[in-house]
């Protein structure tokens, strides 16, 4: 009986270009679609791919999207980053065929390479490959450019194997393909920026190459546009310490503090108040101390909570809880006093709005603001701040005052405990809800209730709404 490999053998040296090309591939596809995964990784590195890519060479539609469709089939079945250093010059015919069924096809394997850490390695060492590579970052296709820039973007993550983007041929092939639009210059731009951002020396190597200046220029030009996406990778840029020290050291930080008063003067530069509001939310979600040391931003932010304008409230108020995040910022954020407790109960109020998606946004700001992860410690600070904003946002508020009160009152626990005790469905189903919602939204730290009382709630949940425990009985036998 003939294996499939040999099947295959035979089908690709009787494939030629022609009329019968079409129906020997379609066989193909059969046999291979006909064994498993683990039965083709065994033979799929001895299948002669070249004759495979040479079905490529049509104008036919059908035919290139059936040959793509098996060379799918074989390249997943080898090894990652294997069919690179084997099938180098196909790779580089693939990236320049006019089809982009084929660049896809292509990209995928380069994405995986890029994504995996060793064979990242074997890729960088690949120049013709990354140079065909980069000059598609500029392709006019916004599909095509974008899975090409995503190849980039996974190597400037892979350590030093990243360092490979700012060798001379890369550098020079980027100024090269950054020349061609607005557009095709700011995913260079991401490219650079994301090899910025993984370490200091990284950053520091860029500045010494020019490569990261220009940038920072473009939030001073006069086309908006340019000023909205310099602005984005800017805050990206400010995601890492190195980042912000840098945009610190080079009066960036600054420079777009004193356009945020500018812009909210301006009707058409009032374009740039949701990035710049996003920029320094990223920068106080870090260093709480932004919103001291830039009294601007923190006056913008609370007076645009109360603009008439849905969509700017909706930015500042969503500024407002990302900086609540984590404890420094909860505390940096009470200290603002009255501006904050009325900023909560303008929060409050939009619990009501018309619209949905303003409710949800006002909610999901509100639960971040109060919000305190299992892994945080809850000191008595951070409770009497979030006790506050309950009480700014309703004078019975809703977690730990009632939390409180609940724990106080002798026997409500038990009460709530008792699955006998209760007459119909409906109100074993609410008591057994309270239970639920207590277990999940109590946190350790809190000592509102004891561990025992928790550990009760938590393995009532667990037992489920209709648990009841087995009743031991004892049969006495009577007597004559």
């Amino acid at each position: 009986m003939t294996s499939p490999l040999d099947e295959t053998t035979k089908l690709l040296a009787g494939l030629a270009l022609g009329g019968s090309c079409m129906k020997t591939l379609e066989s193909l596809r059969i046999l291979l679609a006909s064994v498993s995964l683990s039965e083709l990784k065994e033979y799929a590195p001895k299948i002669d791919i070249d004759r495979i890519y040479k079905c490529l060479a049509t104008s036919n539609k059908d035919q290139i999207d059936l040959t793509c469709e098996i060379l799918k089939r074989i390249l997943g079945a080898i090894p990652i980053g294997h069919a690179m250093v084997r099938y180098e010059d196909l790779f580089l015919q693939g990236l320049a065929h006019s089809e982009n069924r084929v660049k896809e096809l292509i990209f995928q394997e380069l994405q995986m390479a890029a994504d995996d850490p060793t064979t990242c390695e074997q890729l960088s060492t690949k120049l013709e490959i990354l140079l065909s590579c980069l000059q598609l970052v500029g392709s006019t296709d916004e599909s095509i450019a974008r899975k090409a820039s995503r190849v980039f973007i996974s190597i400037a993550r892979q350590g030093d194997t990243a360092n490979v983007l700012v060798s001379p041929p890369i550098v020079e092939e980027m100024r090269t393909v950054s020349r061609k639009s607005d557009i095709v210059r700011y995913r260079i731009y991401d490219i650079v920026v994301t090899y910025c951002c993984t370490s200091e020396d990284k950053l520091a190597f860029c500045e010494e190459h020019q490569l990261i200046q220009t940038l920072l220029e473009e939030v001073s030009t006069q086309d908006i546009l340019v000023q909205l996406n310099a602005l984005e990778l800017i805050t990206t840029l400010a995601s890492c310490q190195h980042g912000r020290e840098y945009l610190e050291r080079q009066g960036i930080t600054q420079k777009l503090a004193t356009r945020l008063d500018e812009a909210t003067a301006d009707p058409l530069a009032s374009l740039l108040v949701p990035g710049l509001m996003k920029l320094f939310g990223a920068l106080a979600h870090f260093q709480p101390d932004v919103l001291s040391r830039y009294p601007n931003f923190t006056n913008t932010m609370f007076n645009l909570i109360d603009d008439s304008d849905i969509s700017l409230k909706m930015i500042s108020i969503e500024t407002l809880s990302f900086i609540a995040i984590e404890r420094d910022g909860k505390l940096a954020l009470s200290q603002q006093g009255s501006k904050m407790d009325k900023a909560i109960k303008t929060i409050g109020s939009l619990f009501t709005h018309a619209f949905n998606e303003v409710r949800l946004k006002a909610l999901n700001s509100f639960a971040e603001l109060t919000h305190v992860a299992p892994t945080e410690t809850i000191d008595e600070d951070v409770q009497k701040i979030i006790e506050h904003w309950f009480y700014m946002l309703n004078p019975k508020p809703i977690q730990f005052i009632m939390n409180k009160l609940m724990s106080q009152e002798p026997g409500f626990l038990e009460f709530l405990l008792d699955r006998r005790g209760e007459p119909d469905k409906d109100c074993l189903e609410i008591k057994f809800n309270i239970v639920k919602r207590l277990s999940e939204s109590l946190h350790p730290e809190s000592k509102i209730w004891s561990e025992y009382c928790m550990a009760q709630m938590r393995d009532h949940v667990r037992e489920g709404l209709w648990f009841a425990r087995a009743q031991s009985t004892v049969a006495l036998e009577s007597g004559p």
